[in-house]
């Protein structure tokens, strides 16, 4: 959508924030590349402009869910490699190939598709293997990756340039699932097929890159950390990131309501006392979460005020009691505001749900403002 025009929501981007995200990663994982996880319109921060931010952040490469978001960055300027991890398909080969997209392979029967359209074009694609090490989600598994490599070494159109696997569950230094998985990915390059050959290892998620230096292998895909979330209890090292993202939008109405009276449809909430209601314009139709209804908060100068009523599709009710805001005042949805804060994790708690979510929702009827 053209953001050229004025709206009364947006999302804040702090880019200093960002960039000083990514050098904090970066000065952990030693001599291993970073390949930058974006996404899903980069966890909701804006695809090509965040695709951009990082390539000037020095990042070594970007990864991606599916074609389009390749092209996407292309189309923006973005120069560096791009690795698509998600599943490719038949249609899409002429464009992987087209806009020089780097992409995972996990079956012989899609290597073989992928030779023949770079037989027509006369072209060499850069892939990646995908090996499943317990995600039971995409890729091939560890006992028979051999048998695939060695398929892929006859054809003369792939430079294999990583094998990678994903883990499936990373939340501490001690998660026996991610310890198996790891030992399973380490143990598979053992075979003498992998010898002496320069093709990138990597493993690592933000989980992977948070508690597990021993999976940083040659090449680590971070996501949701580069954009400021961490656990509870994160490794020293890695303080100092934070997020880059605030949610905000501007009063619209006042109005002073009595007491027993039903707010929003369906008159879910009811106030006890005359009090203050203001309506703020952002709904679910902009992706802010419709069972945040009579849960969640706002602040409006820098106090916390509850939301009131039903969440509609394009605007909510606040109860703001005996406090004061005028039609324009800022509202925080995400973020902070003096001294105090509405942190996604507390959003996403009470959405049932966890922070990605949140973030990925949030589309493009808001506005992202870099800074």
């Amino acid at each position: 959508m053209h953001q050229r025009y004025p709206h009364p929501a947006s999302i804040e981007i702090d880019l200093g924030q960002f960039h000083k995200n990514i050098e904090i990663i970066r000065s952990q994982i030693g001599s291993s590349l970073f390949c930058l996880l974006i996404k899903a319109n980069a966890y909701g921060h804006g695809l090509c402009p965040i695709g951009l931010a990082a390539a000037k952040a020095g990042v070594d490469c970007l990864g991606v869910s599916c074609l389009q978001e390749g092209v996407l960055l292309r189309e923006a300027g973005v120069r560096i490699p791009i690795l698509v991890l998600g599943a490719i398909h038949e249609e899409q080969l002429d464009d992987l190939i087209h806009f020089n997209l780097e992409f995972a392979i996990s079956s012989k029967y899609k290597a073989d598709l992928v030779a023949k359209q770079c037989e027509k074009w006369k072209a060499r694609c850069r892939i990646h293997l995908e090996v499943d090490t317990g995600m039971q989600r995409t890729g091939v598994r560890c006992e028979t990756a051999i048998q695939l490599f060695e398929h892929l070494l006859r054809l003369d159109c792939f430079e294999i340039a990583g094998i990678y696997s994903h883990l499936a569950s990373s939340e501490g230094p001690d998660d026996p699932i991610a310890l198996k998985q790891i030992e399973s990915y380490k143990k598979m390059f053992e075979h003498p097929v992998f010898q002496g050959r320069q093709i990138l290892r990597h493993i690592a998620n933000s989980g992977g890159v948070l508690h597990f230096p021993q999976a940083y292998f040659d090449l680590v895909r971070p996501g949701i950390v580069a954009f400021g979330y961490l656990p509870k209890n994160p490794p020293l090292a890695f303080q100092g990131i934070a997020p880059c993202f605030s949610l905000k939008a501007k009063v619209s109405y006042f109005k002073v309501v009595g007491a027993g009276e039903g707010i929003g449809y369906g008159h879910t909430y009811r106030t006890t006392k005359p009090t203050r209601i203001v309506t703020v314009p952002i709904g679910y139709g902009d992706g802010f979460r419709r069972c945040l209804s009579n849960r969640g908060s706002v602040l409006i100068r820098g106090r916390r005020f509850p939301i009131a009523g039903a969440i509609c599709m394009d605007q909510f009710m606040v109860d703001i009691g005996d406090g004061e805001a005028y039609v324009g005042d800022e509202v925080i949805l995400i973020g902070k505001q003096g001294d105090q804060e509405i942190k996604l994790a507390d959003v996403a708690s009470l959405s049932d749900t966890i922070p990605y979510e949140i973030l990925c929702l949030l589309n493009d009827r808001i506005p992202r403002n870099y800074i």
